[in-house]
């Protein structure tokens, strides 16, 4: 199992790297990529920002002008003096990015990060971020309904096989898959928990490697987090964090610490 973020493993360029998380038995893979989809533009994605260190790229969604939601996996362990946080720009860094830093992280106390249940983070920025290009999302209530056709953008890799993240922003569209569905595609291979959904046009659309933490959006909201896969664009979908599943808890967190 992969869990769609990259480490300095692939390194390339200016934060041209994906947080990819090589598997030993007791933890889980994570890879996330856009693989069959376009190349983008910040202004049709202008909730999306850039999760990074100096070793690791994720992506993630400017719900409040000073809070970012993003996966667990992206955050956890690590030191929040060491992230940046890009908006407003369609190439990896820039350039006229709008940057902040980060001045807490809050994890779902029950992630866990061998299964990835639960994936979810909310990042306080050091100051609001606002500028060309940006705008804050709504955060799902409902669930999407299966088969209809929801947009995951962000700079993974564009290929299973890939070795660099793009340099600009991409998307996909891909269709949603029922829980029943999910569940049985993986049955086996990993438990489903609800706060786990899938999306993937098997073969041909996926995230992947890099798009970790980034959006799912529907109909103008944020309804999943870029989360994992077994390989992209493979025989399985990829697993994004349901956020209607994780709204109450991440409206929470704002509410305690703003």
């Amino acid at each position: 199992m992969i869990a769609r973020c990259l480490t300095s493993l692939f390194l390339v360029q200016i934060l041209g790297f994906h947080s990819a998380v090589y598997a030993h038995p007791d933890s889980v893979q994570i890879q996330p990529r856009i693989i069959g989809g376009h190349v983008s533009s910040i202004k049709e994605e202008k909730y999306l920002v850039q999760v990074t260190t100096s070793e690791e790229l994720c992506g993630g969604s400017l719900v409040k002008p000073r809070w970012v939601i993003t996966a667990a996996h992206c955050v956890y362990n690590k030191n929040k003096n060491d992230f940046k946080i890009y908006g407003g720009a369609s190439n990896q860094a820039g350039p006229y990015a709008v940057i902040r830093t980060v001045d807490y992280i809050a994890i779902r106390p029950d992630f866990n990060r061998k299964t990835l249940n639960m994936d979810v983070a909310a990042l306080r920025l050091n100051s609001d971020m606002i500028g060309a290009n940006i705008e804050t999302i709504p955060l799902a209530a409902q669930s999407v309904p299966a088969r209809a056709l929801v947009k995951v953008s962000g700079w993974g890799f564009l290929t299973a096989d890939a070795t660099k993240t793009a340099e600009r922003v991409h998307s996909v569209l891909v269709p949603m898959w029922s829980r029943a569905s999910c569940v049985s595609a993986f049955r086996g291979i990993h438990r489903i928990t609800r706060s786990m959904v899938c999306a993937a046009r098997l073969y041909k659309k996926d995230s992947c490697d890099g798009d970790s933490g980034g959006p799912l959006v529907y109909r103008g909201q944020l309804a999943g987090i870029v989360s994992f896969g077994y390989g992209c664009a493979s025989a399985l979908p990829g697993i994004y964090t349901s956020v209607p599943e994780i709204r109450d808890w991440f409206q929470r967190v704002v509410e305690q610490h703003s």
